[in-house]
């Protein structure tokens, strides 16, 4: 997802250091058939930052991914749907991707998603996506390991983002800070209701809104 905005070398360079960093973790568990595959890698990325052709068949496959055409479009579940399906072939990619799917197990997709909306650059890349994701990653496994259950959660709707409960209970005070004015500017109200979204999605079977007398409608 970072390809658009990098040169062939780099892109292919940096996808393949990160899956050869897949198997040095893989070697650290016990597995010795991934140092085969680590030198296999290291010898692709020397070929290529060296100009020389390349064997390993999973640079190939990279190779023939970076040169066709990848329309981005911004939505980050899209984009990598979009972006698997152009690298498939190689037994070391399929190996990365199943372990891809096991991210559903830390519940933290929607978090990675809203992480890469924010580094999308408007046009047709994510620059700097995997360090994003290894950010991500990493701060819910140390908040994973620090954080005791609680029943019940308190914060603003903006906090809420990339969160799941079972219910939401959004709560608008009498005197300040309304969840939408009918006085303010359309640009405002749009905002607002884009916020009220995120809030309103947390929950995965109930949102109670608790609000005074005479405010405006959430709907209309």
């Amino acid at each position: 997802m970072e390809w658009p905005g990098l040169t062939k070398a780099e892109a292919l360079a940096s996808t393949l250091t990160a899956m050869a960093d897949f198997y040095r973790i893989k070697l650290a568990g016990g597995t010795k058939g991934a140092r085969n595959t680590i030198t296999t890698i290291e010898n692709a990325i020397t070929a290529i930052r060296d100009g020389k052709l390349v064997r390993a068949k999973a640079a190939k496959v990279l190779l023939t991914g970076f040169d066709s055409p990848l329309e981005l479009s911004g939505d980050p579940v899209t984009d990598w749907q979009t972006a698997r399906k152009r690298l498939h072939g190689a037994n070391e990619l399929e190996e990365i991707f199943n372990k891809a799917r096991l991210l559903r197990l830390f519940k933290a997709t929607n978090l990675l998603a809203w992480a890469l909306v924010d580094v999308w650059n408007g046009h047709d890349a994510y620059p700097g996506a995997a360090l994003v994701v290894r950010r991500v990653l990493a701060n819910e496994t140390r908040e994973a390991a620090q954080a005791e259950p609680v029943p019940v959660s308190l914060m603003n709707m903006h906090k809420s983002k990339g969160k799941e409960f079972d219910a939401v209970i959004i709560a608008e005070g009498r005197h300040n800070a309304p969840l939408l004015d009918a006085s303010w500017e359309p640009s405002r109200i749009q905002a607002a209701r884009r916020v009220l979204r995120v809030a309103i999605t947390r929950a995965r079977s109930l949102v109670i809104f608790v609000r005074p007398a005479g405010a405006t409608a959430l709907t209309g």
